[in-house]
């Protein structure tokens, strides 16, 4: 029997709630970790574990109102050109803090817009990679490129260095949206992407999708959907837009007729709807893919991993992030560069890595990130299989379980013999789902994004 929209409602609280790309959340790390504990951490990895590499470059051509990222506005070229050599020397500074040559299994161009790039600059870039790591041969390469200003030229270098999946952002194909948002882009400049990448041996492309925009309408979202369609990519990211004004100033300039919860399900709903009814398969909370996608597969072996670029089935098992605002994951715990670009200079001039803040994982960390990352990835976790692993009672989670009983009241949740199984239905409340077993969790009305 399906959902009632009403109870599904009646479950989103009126407070904000984490994206659980980290446990714990970035908001709960301290400035305790220093760069001598960041740099005793990379001198103890185990020199046999792959590692990945997410490259965050803080430059757009324009500012889209929606944008939640770390990123400024570059009028000229000149600040990327000096921002990329304070790039490769945190590169070359990770080679002699690691002292191995860590085989690299996945590598990521996030920002802003990492397509901002010269081909000089990202030869540069990724000849340091090189010289520093080991790129394994089956290693997958991506990077996130707005169609509005790319360079074709820029594919050669891609090609050359063996890149193999392009994320393109649209949000919305609708002129008022677009409008409102500072982002004009067609469909024929995005379809004219597409067919380039792929004439150019670049065929696993993701596109990402926005819902909860002021303007969007049953109508032309349905549109957007269509279109999207027909490019066939082999993923599909759908966001609910974030907004976080307190954090993001520009973002008042979107205006405050944002869509009601309500409105949030039911656009998140019309898409899943639509991808599910053409060849697309669900994974994760928001995210889709062609089932005969090798991310789908992964899904059904539990093997994906939750992280700040969303999901991914690369298995390292340790993350280095290089750049202004990026954060490294590794087995003691996760540690974030400076975010402003100026700062982030300055200490690399000193020859210093640019550590801003971390944390440090406790024993419980381990525990209840376990359990997130289970409920974000796959909807469902046994509970009794945590319990053992960490070596813990099973009652340890029942004041975790006795805030769920309004979801299961409400039939978006099972429960049984301590496994706890969320409907697909339910994907839209994963999230609150997940706070219920957040030990650092308060609810605050301006610290996160939308419940849906």
């Amino acid at each position: 029997m399906p959902l009632d929209n009403r109870k599904i409602l009646q479950l989103v609280p009126d407070y904000s709630v984490p994206r659980y790309t980290s446990y714990p959340t970035a908001p709960n790390f301290s400035d305790k970790i220093s760069n001598n504990i960041y740099t005793s951490w990379l001198k103890n990895l185990d020199k046999d574990k792959e590692i990945s590499l997410y490259i965050h470059i803080p430059f757009c051509n324009s500012l889209c109102y929606f944008c939640g990222c770390h990123t400024n506005v570059a009028n000229t070229y000149a600040p990327i050109e000096s921002y990329v050599n304070s790039l490769l020397r945190e590169i070359a500074l990770l080679g002699e803090e690691l002292r191995n040559k860590f085989n690299v299994s996945h590598i990521h161009f996030g920002g802003g817009t990492p397509s901002i790039l010269r081909g000089a600059e990202l030869w540069m870039i990724m000849l340091s990679i090189k010289k520093n790591f080991n790129i394994l041969e089956n290693c997958e390469i991506a990077m996130e490129i707005d169609p509005r200003f790319y360079k074709k030229n820029l594919t050669t270098i891609l090609n050359k260095y063996g890149f193999n999946r392009i994320s393109i952002g649209v949000q919305d194909f609708s002129k008022d949206v677009q409008t409102l948002t500072n982002r004009i882009q067609s469909f024929k400049t995005t379809k004219k992407i597409v067919k380039h990448f792929r004439e150019n041996k670049i065929s696993n492309i993701n596109i990402d999708l926005m819902y909860g925009l002021p303007k969007q309408t049953v109508r032309t979202f349905s549109d957007t959907l269509k279109k999207i369609v027909t490019l066939e990519p082999d993923r599909i990211s759908i966001f609910g837009y974030g907004h976080v004004p307190w954090k993001k100033k520009h973002q008042k300039l979107i205006g405050d007729e944002l869509l009601n919860n309500e409105s949030r399900l039911k656009f998140y709903q019309l898409a899943s709807h639509y991808f599910l009814s053409n060849g697309y398969e669900a994974f994760g909370i928001d995210h889709y893919a062609k089932k005969s996608s090798s991310i789908v597969q992964k899904a059904k072996e539990r093997k994906l991993q939750r992280n700040f670029q969303g999901y991914s089935e690369d298995s390292a098992e340790i993350l280095i992030g290089i750049g202004a605002s990026s954060i490294s994951y590794l087995p003691k715990g996760y540690v974030q560069n400076i975010a402003q670009v100026d700062g982030y200079t300055s200490s690399l001039k000193e020859n210093k890595l640019p550590i801003l803040r971390g944390h440090e994982f406790r024993a419980k960390d381990r525990i209840y990130g376990t359990i997130i990352k289970e409920l974000m990835c796959y909807l469902s976790v046994d509970l009794n299989q945590v319990a053992e692993k960490f070596e813990k009672n099973i009652n340890l989670f029942l004041p975790n379980v006795k805030k769920l009983q309004p979801f299961v009241d409400a039939g978006c949740v099972d429960f049984e013999n301590h496994i706890l199984s969320i409907k697909p239905e339910a994907r839209p409340l994963v999230r609150n789902i997940c706070s219920a077993f957040d030990q650092y969790f308060e609810p605050e009305k301006n610290k996160y994004s939308f419940g849906i």
